[in-house]
């Protein structure tokens, strides 16, 4: 283990053992962003931490947790932080604990020796789950945030069932499409798709007759 290496010290911390197996398999068979190896280990951190407590948290909740901690919205801090607390969650320690992509991309390059030089390839399905995901994480805070109102009588409504709508408009047509539908067909429809086609394929000529050009 490298001593100054954070990442190895929360695997031996927190008893996450097959932790440097999973990071290699997501990065290179999910093609998993640092920024998604970050999430996925601090929401380990936090599920082992609420266990150790005495806690047993749905599926769902440590990531719930991890996303209301790291909010802009100082009220929903306040109260994730207080309900941890509750369940005896050492929370200033807990967030200490956390790493960032950054640590992340260390760890990779130095300790596990695993490229981490961005090469884009496009993977909608993919996209599609992780919109899928942050749409659910918004849902749940909604919940909570409206629960916690009715409890203190501040708003009147019965169980409260979120739904987050994610929309895209297209600047050329101005039809406006669901995310994940458009992620799903993959174009607009309208006759900027054909527009964008043609230009990629006159590009193309262009290039190649001005090579062809060049070789005279």
């Amino acid at each position: 283990m490298d001593e100054g290496c954070k990442v190895d010290r929360i695997r031996e911390k927190y008893g996450l053992t097959a932790l440097d197996e999973r990071l290699r398999r997501r990065r290179s068979k999910k093609d998993a962003s640092l920024r998604d190896l970050d999430e996925y280990i601090n929401t380990r951190v936090v599920e082992v931490a609420m266990v150790s407590a005495g806690a047993d948290p749905v599926e769902g909740e440590p990531s719930n947790y991890l996303s209301l901690l790291r909010s802009d919205d100082s009220i929903s801090r306040k109260e994730a932080r207080r309900e941890l607390a509750r369940e005896g969650v050492p929370v200033d320690e807990l967030k200490e604990d956390f790493v960032s992509y950054q640590t992340v991309r260390k760890h990779l390059n130095e300790c596990l020796h695993v490229d981490t030089s961005e090469t884009y390839t496009p993977e909608p399905e993919q996209d599609r789950e992780t919109i899928g995901n942050l749409k659910g994480r918004c849902e749940n805070v909604i919940e909570r945030t409206i629960n916690r109102l009715r409890k203190h009588d501040a708003v009147r409504i019965g169980e409260p069932r979120p739904a987050v709508a994610l929309k895209v408009t297209c600047g050329r047509c101005g039809r406006t499409h669901d995310v994940a539908e458009l992620l799903r067909t993959r174009e607009c429809g309208c006759a900027c798709a054909d527009d964008e086609s043609t230009t990629a394929r006159t590009g193309l000529a262009e290039t190649e007759n001005r090579e062809g050009d060049t070789s005279k």
